[in-house]
């Protein structure tokens, strides 16, 4: 029997407990409040944990998170060397972070925005019409959310393309891949819509910044759907208020909940998502962890395992 525990430092874990009972013959799974020895702990279902929870439970190898992030995991000061990091890989997830992704693209194509404050001043007013093949979409990150955004965005017939670190082609050899930091610059000059979902990491952050948004094309549009670590603040609203850029929806901020008092709630062109824009349904964040511990279990390296230097 291996024993482990489902801990986040203010979520609410107990969503995730009933599903664990599928494994009663595999594993215990503990929270915080069931009483428990911390030296059998060898596992853990994670979601910004505590900063000590490494030298409580010091006998934790195999970790997952609940989402495709694992930056909070990462920043944890008590983490080791020791410790194996999985991130979440869930279909149902992909599928509903680019049906979200995909909604905001035609929200700009389509002059959504327009036609709601023309709404509100009670005016008749048909506006150009752009065909999906006129709007350059481009997806800053191609792992596993970002390469189902871009087929999907190919299949509706957006001129797409997208962005990583490594040349590592996309299984559609339709679609144009930009790789490395030499190639950014002609990345982001073809792209009117820009999608971030790259992981933060110590490249990433502050990405989405003066520079980067004064090569974008013109009209140019911001979807945010990464970190909040990765947006200069400033810099988007002074690219807003210059018209650098038309508008921006964001799903993640630097500081969560969006403090009352932001400049964002108020700003006539951005569009505010509570990081609302997939979630990993609870059996599959418990599934990906049981699969990650029999693999580690039995002498096999776990199929999500996030590599430590790079953050992803």
């Amino acid at each position: 029997m291996l024993y482990g525990i489902a801990h986040s430092s203010f979520l609410d874990m107990s969503p995730y407990m009933p599903h664990f009972e599928n494994y009663a013959d595999e594993v215990t799974v503990v929270t915080d409040d069931i009483a428990h020895d911390p030296l059998l702990v060898t596992f853990a279902l994670l979601w910004f944990p505590d900063d000590d929870f490494f030298e409580r439970y010091p006998n934790v190898r195999v970790v997952a998170s609940i989402a495709a992030g694992v930056d909070s995991i990462f920043a944890c000061p008590s983490i080791h060397d020791d410790v194996l990091v999985c991130r979440n890989r869930d279909p149902e997830q992909s599928s509903i972070m680019s049906t979200f992704a995909i909604w905001n693209v035609i929200n700009h194509q389509r002059n959504f925005p327009l036609y709601r404050q023309q709404q509100l001043e009670k005016c008749w007013n048909r506006l150009p019409m752009r065909a999906p093949s006129d709007v350059s979409v481009g997806v800053l990150g191609l792992g596993f959310l970002g390469e189902k955004i871009v087929n999907d965005l190919y299949t509706l017939g957006f001129d797409v393309a997208g962005w990583r670190k490594s040349n590592t082609p996309l299984n559609n050899p339709e679609i144009k891949v930009f790789s490395g930091d030499s190639a950014l610059s002609d990345f982001l000059q073809r792209t009117e819509v820009l999608i971030c979902v790259l992981p933060l990491t110590s490249d990433t952050q502050g990405i989405l910044s003066k520079t980067l948004f004064d090569q974008l094309k013109t009209n140019a549009y911001l979807i945010h759907l990464g970190r909040g670590g990765h947006l200069i603040e400033q810099d988007l609203l002074d690219a807003l208020d210059d018209n650098t850029l038309q508008g921006a929806s964001l799903d993640v901020f630097e500081v969560e909940p969006l403090p009352q008092q932001h400049a964002f709630w108020e700003h006539p062109s951005i569009l505010i998502t509570p990081h609302d824009a997939s979630d990993v349904r609870p059996e599959a964040a418990v599934l990906n962890l049981i699969e990650e511990v029999r693999r580690y279990s039995t002498g096999d390296t776990p199929k999500n395992k996030v590599e430590a230097s790079i953050g992803y």
